[in-house]
């Protein structure tokens, strides 16, 4: 009965290709038992156990330059080193794979309540949030690249957060939220009166500050902070030549509006 396997055999058994195998040996890691007379490379159970450990050392992305160093002279320290290593990586990767999660429900809800409620006015309550001030402009002066070149470091992932933009003191100012207890600026729980629109000059985003303005006039509505316009750029994935808005500012308690 035989008791050894062709480098087929053990590509099916492993579930690798063939090519890789070649690779291997190429690289001088894993070697056939023996060639037979046919030319046939065997490999018996000690070259299975051996292209476990390779295939389980790549799956932890170590080089294949250095997989013969680890399998020669890697003592059980070095190991339990190695798969701390991998395991911290493997969890970096697990909390970014989490926020790039949190981020596409964010795009797609942002999208739908857009797509639903373009231009018109409604009401909701939103929790306190806790701004950063990124820099400010004159009222006369638009933002340009050289801005925000000049401005950097920009927040993290500039554009998949909501930039915020108040006037103060005759001044626009940028804002972006951050965690609470470090911002310069809180907006407050409570009701707000909001529109998303779209825009792609400065001068409409001017008529829509005024259309609040005169909206919150004529339907009573008492305001208790600056007017805000936040940036959700990302929104451009659906359509390239605007930008989305939402304007806000809150206002005295009301009855929520169902969203």
């Amino acid at each position: 009965m035989k008791k050894h396997i062709t480098i087929s055999q053990l590509a099916q058994l492993m579930n690798v290709s063939v090519h890789q195998l070649r690779y291997f040996e190429e690289k001088g890691i894993l070697y056939p038992l023996y060639t037979d007379e046919n030319q046939y490379r065997m490999y018996g159970l000690h070259e299975i156990y051996q292209l476990s450990q390779i295939l389980m050392l790549r799956k932890l992305n170590i080089p294949v330059g250095q997989i013969e160093e680890c399998m020669n002279s890697y003592n059980a320290d070095d190991y339990n080193q190695l798969l701390e290593h991998s395991l911290q990586k493997v969890q970096d990767d697990i909390a970014n794979l989490k926020l790039l999660e949190q981020f596409i429900h964010k795009v797609l809800q942002e999208h739908h309540n857009f797509t639903r409620q373009e231009n018109e006015y409604r009401t909701k309550l939103l929790g306190s949030r806790h701004l950063k001030q990124w820099f400010a402009l004159e009222s006369n002066q638009e933002l340009t690249a050289r801005n925000l070149f000049e401005q950097r470091p920009a927040p993290p992932q500039l554009f998949e957060n909501d930039l915020h933009y108040l006037s103060d003191s005759g001044q626009v100012k940028l804002y972006y939220e951050t965690p609470s207890g470090t911002g310069d600026y809180i907006l407050k729980e409570g009701n707000y009166l909001y529109k998303p629109f779209s825009a792609t000059e400065d001068a409409e985003i001017e008529h829509e500050v005024q259309q609040l303005e005169h909206y919150a006039t004529q339907h009573q509505y008492e305001c208790l902070s600056n007017i805000i316009v936040i940036e959700k750029s990302y929104l451009s994935l659906f359509d390239s030549n605007k930008l989305q808005y939402e304007i806000q500012v809150q206002i005295s308690d009301v009855q929520e509006d169902s969203i």
